[in-house]
């Protein structure tokens, strides 16, 4: 009986090999092959320290995103379902299935919306902790349905979305919603084996928003909650609107790469007009030799591999601008980072923002850093 039950244990660990999998993840994968599952997540526990100016920021420690996420095929179409746990709070972020169609993808379900370079670039690969003020005006999540192709050099998709916006998640109460479309437009040639050159175009329509219609920036990090300007309030009662166009540029040589966009557009009513313009350039330097991975055909930066067994070391610089013309209101922000890639799953980054909100009106300060890892 015990050779038997050996010999039976010894024939079925084969099986177990072919369907679960650690390399690279945690990777499950069904018998008839219908099934194929990744499961993972990434955690970021972030710090702040300010000196304040008027406005009355506290220090203090947050967890800037808990997710879990699991990720596919069923029966040859694709899915991804991710939840954030940050904060105490469930928020669903990714959630759609996807199908090859035309040679590219149609995705169906909530996902990022196809605007902006760096909105679309995954957290874990951006160059600072936070964004850019720009990438407030992204629709971001957002149930709807969008195709994304790619030809060559060339990359395209289109989308349209239910413009939903939860304002108790961003300081007002109730909730907005309407309807809205995005498109955006990519051309990556690769000049030669070290050098890529990436320009874009990204347009966002938004219409019969009820309610509030609002862009808020943080001056100085997510921890700056008292430096946290409108950008745009609209709240007449009136269906409001937006039309937004943006460019994009980005190019990688060796360890050195430079990206910036700019954005500019209109928030609008029967008898309210808003115009808005934002911009960020920003420059790094890998001082141990690395080049920030580039994907052409979806046109977003990806996962930095450290060449040494120390890792990999990279310094950043940035100048962030966001405006509203129609009332002669900015915020204008440097930010310092230094980023240390302990390897491809842990990084650590330590950012010093100097920020200055309506002309002097408030100049927060800080120094800012995280611990991350994904799996």
């Amino acid at each position: 009986m015990a050779l038997a039950a050996c010999a039976t244990g010894l024939i079925a660990q084969p099986a177990l090999a072919d369907t679960v999998s650690t390399k690279g993840g945690i990777k499950v994968k069904s018998d008839d092959g219908s099934f194929v599952g990744e499961f993972g997540g990434r955690l970021m526990l972030d710090a702040a320290v300010f000196d304040n100016d008027t406005a009355d920021n506290a220090s203090g420690t947050e967890f800037r995103r808990l997710r879990l996420h699991s990720k596919g095929k069923i029966h040859g179409l694709g899915y991804k379902i991710e939840v954030d746990f940050a904060d105490g709070d469930t928020v669903t972020k990714d959630a759609y299935l996807q199908m090859a169609v035309a040679g590219g993808k149609l995705t169906i379900g909530q996902f990022k919306q196809y605007f902006t370079m760096e909105n679309l670039t995954s957290s874990r690969y951006t160059t600072f902790m936070e964004r850019s003020y720009l990438t407030s005006f992204s629709p971001s999540y957002q149930v709807g349905v969008g195709y994304w192709g790619h030809y060559n050099a060339l990359g395209f998709g289109i989308s349209a979305f239910n413009a939903y916006q939860d304002e108790d998640a961003d300081g007002g109460s109730g909730t907005t919603e309407g309807v809205g479309g995005s498109a955006r437009v990519i051309f990556s040639p690769s000049l030669s084996e070290d050098v890529t050159l990436h320009v874009g175009g990204s347009a966002l329509v938004t219409g019969g928003i009820e309610g509030r219609n609002r862009v808020r920036v943080r001056a100085a990090g997510h921890l700056s909650d008292a430096s946290r300007p409108d950008i745009v309030n609209i709240n007449t009662g009136e269906r409001s609107e937006s039309t937004i166009f943006a460019l994009e540029f980005a190019s990688i040589a060796g360890p050195l790469s430079v990206q910036a966009e700019y954005l500019g557009g209109t928030f609008e009513t029967e008898t309210v007009e808003q115009d808005v313009a934002a911009f960020y350039a920003t420059t790094s330097y890998f001082l141990t030799g690395e080049s920030r991975p580039f994907n052409a055909k979806t046109g977003k930066f990806g996962r930095v591999k450290p060449r040494k067994p120390h890792g990999a070391y990279e310094i950043a610089a940035r100048y962030d601008y966001v405006e509203n013309d129609s009332n002669d209101f900015e915020v204008e922000s440097v930010t310092l980072g230094l980023n240390w890639y302990m390897n491809p799953q842990v990084r650590f980054m330590l950012n010093y923002i100097a920020a200055d909100v309506a002309e002097g009106s408030d100049e927060p300060n800080a120094v800012t850093a995280r611990m991350q890892f994904d799996f």
